[in-house]
């Protein structure tokens, strides 16, 4: 039960008040049981949230509802990683749920801290830590702790699966079998199926649960979330050409983030432009153009083949480095703190060769678009790797691998400068990158 009752009902009351229609729709959705068709039906609230759309906000709220309408009953909230059951967790502290009320079960048994109980057997737990869990009213988790969660929840516990983007239909029905026991009255999955699946080098595991359950009933209409509190709206834009490409529904920007570039008293970074001596860095960092694609053509390099078979481009790393390292000295808040760019590329090869020449402050700051999925930054950097004559482009023109752009661009929230050669990705029939670079937001810039 909620101990703190009123604190949670305030602060869910509140956010309710700023909630739009669909995002209320997809709360009732979650909140509401579910009940088969038929024999041969398969449905179940889906939630499509793209990026930005607070999707993990949304969960959160239908949570602390359920709860306070069933104060008797428990939730079991799971996702694909352990990042998104902290941000998870982080919204429903700031509803009012305290450490014993909301509680996440870690991959690592000695994690331990304030709502994170980390450990390897039921059997390890002594008398007191098994009841503080098994009356915990909320539990998270990844999918492969599925099976010790939910021997500490109740028959007719409520399921939330989140980033069903990255659970294939093996791990779906795998899960499902681990908390049957349970007899749940309702799933509810929570995600963007327009993001990159769970396993990239497996063709056979590309489908994702979403995509899944869609194709087995093509009448069915997932609960959309339009409303992105994310990027800025020239970044959005570029999203929404992604989107079109990928043939699915714009998403909009709202009117508190807007016009969010580097400089907006929310980020709060001061631009010094002074700083720089270089005219074309200086048009790159501009705050006025959120949204920036370099042609790399003149770069003197084309991609070269690592040892381990990935994809690296010297030239265009050492770009990277120059342009993060132009933003780290450039922008800066009153207090002094730097912007702390963050460089994403599709290739692990070229994340090691951006990494190894970023100066120490900045080495952690580079990640491949698969590892940054989930996660959002104030400026981003994309290091697209491939310049060659045959203008091929690998798996970024897959069907299910191509959403590293989307996911890529999207992480963006007040600057995205993508680094892209023209004579290789344009007008090659690689739609993605055409869609991309007709966005009327683009600034371009050329490298000469």
């Amino acid at each position: 039960m909620l101990a703190n009752r009123e604190i949670i009902e305030n602060n869910v009351q509140r956010l309710w008040s700023t909630f739009d229609d669909n995002q209320k729709t997809a709360v009732n959705a979650i909140l509401n049981r579910w009940d088969s068709a038929g024999e041969n039906s398969f449905v179940l609230p889906i939630i499509d949230g793209p990026p930005g759309t607070g999707k993990t906000t949304v969960a959160a709220v239908a949570i602390a509802r359920y709860l306070l309408e069933n104060p008797r009953e428990q939730v079991l909230y799971m996702c694909y990683t352990n990042f998104a059951a902290d941000c998870a967790l982080k919204i429903l502290n700031r509803l009012g749920f305290s450490e014993h009320q909301a509680i996440r079960i870690p991959a690592n048994p000695r994690e331990r801290g304030p709502g994170v109980f980390g450990f390897s057997d039921l059997e390890d737990l002594s008398g007191r830590e098994r009841r503080m869990l098994d009356e915990c009213p909320v539990l998270l988790c990844t999918l492969h702790r599925a099976g010790k969660a939910s021997q500490l929840r109740r028959k007719g516990t409520r399921v939330l699966i989140d980033e069903f983007s990255q659970v294939n239909v093996p791990m779906f029905f795998a899960t499902i079998e681990r908390v049957k026991h349970l007899s749940p009255d309702c799933y509810a999955l929570l995600g963007d199926p327009k993001q990159l699946p769970m396993v990239s080098t497996q063709p056979i595991l590309y489908q994702n649960i979403c995509s899944y359950i869609i194709g087995r009933k093509s009448d069915y209409e997932p609960f959309s979330l339009i409303f992105q509190h994310r990027m800025h709206s020239d970044i959005c834009a570029a999203v929404n050409s992604l989107r079109r490409a990928l043939g699915t529904f714009d998403i909009q920007t709202s009117p508190n983030v807007q016009n969010r570039n580097l400089t907006h008293p929310e980020f709060g970074y001061l631009y010094d432009e002074g700083i720089i001596s270089d005219s074309t860095l200086r048009e790159i960092l501009d705050p006025n153009y959120p949204f920036v694609i370099v042609n790399t053509d003149n770069l003197n390099g084309y991609e070269e083949v690592s040892y381990k078979g990935s994809l690296k481009n010297t030239a265009e790393a050492n770009l990277a480095v120059t342009i993060a390292e132009a933003f780290y000295e450039a922008y800066k808040k009153v207090n002094g703190e730097p912007l702390f760019p963050m460089i994403l590329s599709p290739y692990s090869a070229q994340v090691i060769e951006i990494a190894r020449r970023l100066p120490p402050l900045l080495q952690e700051r580079c990640s491949t678009i698969f590892r940054a999925q989930g996660r959002e930054y104030p400026c981003v950097i994309v290091s697209f790797v491939r310049n060659n004559p045959n203008r091929f482009i690998g798996f970024l023109d897959e069907p299910q691998l191509r959403a590293q752009t989307y996911v890529a661009c999207s992480r963006a929230q007040g600057k995205l400068v993508i680094l892209l050669s023209f004579r290789t990705f344009l007008n090659a029939g690689h739609v993605d990158f055409d869609y991309l670079c007709r966005t009327q937001s683009a600034h371009v810039v050329d490298i000469c």
